[in-house]
């Protein structure tokens, strides 16, 4: 707190200000906060990452590197020099009151488990919790996604409850962070989420009923030298009924792990099939030359 400017010109020393009401939930809160954060960072030696401002990374002079990721109050340290981390969260314990929870195991509501093969991520315990609140738990699990050649259009239906079914597409995206094999389908319902319909929800439940069947299913991050970057794209030609426009599809691998992916309806019609695999590969070479920025930073050739 600190008095309004002009005020306390003619107030004694020991004098305080009395607080009628407190504001909270301010916008500027969460920037005043991070700013406060990136400032203790680089004073600690740490760059900032320009493709991710989240990103902090510091390299010691034994050729070692440590990486901190912060999203909003939740931060994950790592990197393969030991002092530096703890010096880093003995000097973040000064500025801040924090909690070192050791080895990371759960971020926001992704799981990881570590092995000798390498790393798992999942959020089985986010897809529990999602078919719980669906009442979805006694459902039949469904072998695919979405039906087989499904269009999704603007129909005459019935009109179903606009708060649910945007809340119940809000979690379905972010559980696709994990499940590149809804992306597509979480996409394509994402597209009414301003006038949903009775058969909008059922192509929404038919995903809940597809993670019913596959809540075990996890990403692996193998542990290998390759540091091979390659990325896969792909476009459909008029897909969309309402509007012929195109959806794009990418994803990238690094050392053989896939590490990013995305389905995205394309902006504009596509005059051609081969307009619309240009615009898809437009992406995916925008989404390697980020990784790739990335990993210089990093000193990773």
């Amino acid at each position: 707190m600190e008095i309004p400017s002009g005020y306390g010109r003619d107030v004694a020393a020991n004098t305080v200000c009395k607080l009628k009401k407190a504001l909270y939930g301010l916008k500027q809160s969460p920037r005043a906060w991070f700013g406060r954060f990136t400032k203790v960072m680089i004073g600690l030696g740490y760059k900032q990452r320009q493709g991710d401002h989240t990103l902090f990374f510091k390299h010691s002079k034994s050729g070692g590197v440590t990486m901190l990721l912060v999203y909003v109050d939740d931060i994950i340290l790592t990197g393969d020099d030991k002092e530096e981390q703890q010096l880093l969260s003995q000097c973040l314990g000064k500025e801040f009151e924090i909690k070192i929870l050791g080895k990371l195991k759960y971020f926001l509501g992704i799981e990881v488990a570590h092995s000798k093969k390498g790393i798992f991520i999942s959020q089985q315990k986010y897809i529990t919790d999602l078919l719980k609140k669906t009442s979805k738990t006694a459902c039949k699990p469904a072998s695919t996604p979405l039906e087989p050649n499904l269009k999704l259009g603007n129909v005459k239906d019935v009109a179903v409850d606009k708060e649910m079914y945007q809340g119940l597409v809000r979690r379905l995206k972010y559980l696709s962070h994990t499940k590149p094999d809804i992306a597509y389908a979480v996409c394509l319902i994402s597209q009414f989420m301003h006038s949903p319909k009775e058969t909008h929800l059922q192509a929404a439940h038919r995903i809940l009923q597809y993670l019913k069947g596959t809540p075990g299913r996890r990403i692996l991050f193998k542990r290998n030298g390759n540091v091979k970057l390659e990325a896969y794209t792909d476009a459909d030609y008029a897909g969309s009924i309402v509007d012929r426009r195109s959806t794009i599809g990418y994803c990238t691998f690094l050392g053989g792990n896939l590490v990013t992916w995305r389905s995205k309806k394309q902006g504009v019609v596509a005059r051609s099939s081969a307009e619309a695999e240009f615009k898809a590969m437009a992406q995916g070479i925008c989404e390697l030359l980020w990784l790739k920025i990335i990993l210089e930073d990093l000193r990773i050739k």
